[in-house]
């Protein structure tokens, strides 16, 4: 078994483990390794080509990992992956998260399924559902854009106007469609 696990001052360090893998790993300081965890909390939680099923953090640099779930703080992922990301203040680089919410989050090249934020700044970015009170974005393909305010260059499928029409459109079908059932079985009484 090749792991190195270094326990001094609240500092945990696991590098290269390739048998059982630990199903919660607790300090004040976690680095991650080529390594993979079930659950991991601590204060500042560092990976580097790892895996985690779940992070409790007040700060998280994920590089070239990938992680279930983040809760923390500040979250930092560049080339990396996440499931659920929840924080205050986020920043991705060249990664993907599949569920964001967070008041302040940036992206660079790279890819978001759904988010919702406070204040979002994208850059060679694509979402699928974006909510946000303020966008700043260059060269951005959105699915579905609903904001108060956007500044730059947001290319979408359906953003708040169209959204609202979608909606009152679709309301007026189904009424309409309920209306004319209702008619038609009165009159076969």
């Amino acid at each position: 078994m090749s792991e190195q696990e270094y326990i001094e001052e609240e500092v945990v360090e696991i590098e290269g483990l390739t048998e059982a893998l630990p199903s919660e790993t607790s300090a004040e300081v976690v680095n991650l390794s080529n390594t993979a965890v079930g659950t991991v909390k601590a204060e500042l939680v560092r990976m580097n080509q790892g895996g985690a099923e779940k992070i409790i953090a007040t700060e998280v640099e994920l590089q070239q990992g990938v992680a279930g779930s983040i809760e923390a703080q500040n979250v930092t992922i560049s080339q990396s992956g996440a499931g659920a990301v929840k924080a205050a203040t986020v920043s991705v680089t060249r990664g993907g998260v599949v569920v964001l919410r967070a008041e302040d989050v940036s992206i660079s090249d790279g890819g978001v399924g759904f988010v919702n934020a406070g204040k979002v700044t994208l850059q060679d970015t694509q979402t699928g559902i974006l909510i946000a009170q303020e966008v700043s974005a260059e060269t951005v393909k959105a699915t579905i854009l609903l904001t108060s305010h956007v500044d730059g260059s947001v290319e979408t499928v359906l953003d708040t106007p169209r959204a609202l029409l979608a909606g009152l459109t679709a309301g007026v079908a189904v009424g309409l469609v309920l209306f004319a059932g209702k008619l038609l079985t009165r009159r076969n009484e």
